[in-house]
């Protein structure tokens, strides 16, 4: 067995006699008790061709692509599917042309596939692509949405207050009481786009957007700088969300670099962040396939100590509040292509992830320039929570151990490059038990 294979016995164990971080103020709604695994029709198709006969197609795909089984199972439909309201059941209607058979239909189809379905509306009057959407209709859209077996829903915040803290809180909470109501267990994702969601999203939902959309690399380096300093608010049953996972497929709405796309996906697991495939799922590479296939660093994410990434290290200027407030807004910009990577800064980070046995997940990123060395110096391992002089290194990548290290160093490689590397204690002065290397 690998490594973190052999290490998630363990975790499992330790993370079942660990509080949660959150305690009592998460959503009981019993799910996403680890990050959810699965896909999203934003970033692929946008609002083209959301149809039946594609999200079959998907379906089919996920299921005899090796996704399934890695643990993405949850399809889920973003905007662009509806189009009206029943005059006198008053729920919603999908488009008759794109679903001839209804929603139903589709999500029995994906179920029979072995997946879970997910759908989406707006907490406002109308969604982001301006369908139909919740606002004043949330018993019966989530009564729907439990008729048609919906297992994950999101909820986007177009159209809607998003200036009132406690509005928003408001109309999220109303979602939340009615999926409660129809005693189907259906995830709740929120999505407004903002950092200040943190604080109460577990009380929420079990996710909440932290930031603006992420369509290219500078998006990716904007949502995780923001996610940074929210650690502490993510844990079993509701976590940070800083939104999906941008694939290298030049043929999906959006696209980065094919080691972009790995970094994103490496940083993502460590940050204990749902991982939402948004790639071309029915032309999907097989640089890509093999990314969101690696088993090890899926094991990462689904650690079930459930605890979210930091910094260890930061060669990044710090983000002012006018890039925060950039990166809140940051719907439908940032394209990827030369202008979207001007706005990366030439720097480096180390993020570090304890794990379940006492072992600690390195990512160590290089987020612009030319290809470095990077290093997690001594001052660096302790800070990542591994209390020894020396360190067992190895690379989730090349799925091979490094040796016995005193400091990390690795090459990266240049503009959005990285290493992930599982670290655990080598020398006998350590002072907690690690799982086997």
């Amino acid at each position: 067995a690998r490594p973190l294979a052999r290490v998630c016995a363990l975790a499992a164990l330790a993370a079942a006699l660990a509080p949660s971080p959150r305690g009592a103020r998460a959503l009981d709604n019993g799910m996403a008790r680890a990050p959810p695994l699965g896909y999203n029709t934003w970033n692929d198709f946008r609002c083209d061709n959301i149809t039946d006969a594609n999200i079959r197609a998907v379906a089919d795909a996920m299921a005899s692509n090796g996704l399934r089984e890695a643990g993405f199972v949850h399809l889920n439909i973003d905007d662009c599917w509806a189009v009206d309201r029943d005059p006198d059941t008053f729920r919603l209607i999908a488009d008759p042309k794109a679903f001839p058979d209804g929603i139903k239909a589709v999500a029995d189809y994906v179920h029979s596939k072995g997946l879970k379905f997910g759908i989406y509306t707006d907490r406002g009057p109308k969604t982001c692509a301006g369908r139909p959407a919740s606002a004043g209709y949330e018993g019966v859209d989530a009564q729907t949405f439990a008729d048609w077996g919906v297992d994950y829903l999101k909820e986007d915040s177009c159209n809607a207050d998003s200036a009132d803290h406690e509005v928003a809180f408001a109309d999220y909470g109303r979602m939340r009481d009615a999926l409660n109501a129809t005693g189907r267990p259906i995830a709740f994702s929120l999505c407004g786009w903002a950092d200040w969601y943190a604080p109460v999203g577990a009380s929420l939902g079990n996710s909440w957007r932290i930031s603006g959309d992420v369509n290219g690399w500078a998006s990716v380096y904007g949502s995780a700088q923001i996610n940074a300093k929210l650690s502490q608010y993510a844990g079993p049953g509701g976590w940070n969300d800083p939104d999906m996972l941008v694939g290298s497929s030049s043929s999906a709405a959006v696209h980065n670099s094919p080691e972009q796309a790995r970094t994103q996906f490496s940083l993502w697991a460590a940050m204990a962040a749902p991982l939402l495939i948004g790639s071309n799922m029915l032309g999907l590479s097989a640089f890509d396939l093999e990314t969101y296939t690696n088993s090890e660093v899926i094991a990462v994410n689904q650690d079930t100590l459930g605890r979210q990434a930091i910094v260890v290290q930061d060669g990044c200027p710090p983000i002012s509040a006018k890039q925060v407030a950039q990166w809140r807004s940051a719907r439908g910009r940032g394209v990827a292509g030369k202008a979207d990577d001007d706005d990366v800064p030439q720097c480096a980070q180390v993020w570090a992830k304890p794990l379940g046995d006492g072992s600690v997940v390195l990512v160590m990123v290089n987020w612009a320039g030319p290809a470095r060395t990077l290093t997690c110096d001594a001052t660096c391992v302790r800070a990542a929570g591994v209390d020894a002089d020396t360190v067992m290194v190895y690379d989730l990548w090349q799925h091979r151990a490094l040796g016995v290290m005193a400091e990390v160093a690795v090459p990266v490689g240049a503009d959005g490059a990285s290493a992930t590397l599982h670290i655990s204690a080598a020398d006998k002065n350590a002072h907690r038990k690690v799982g086997p290397l």
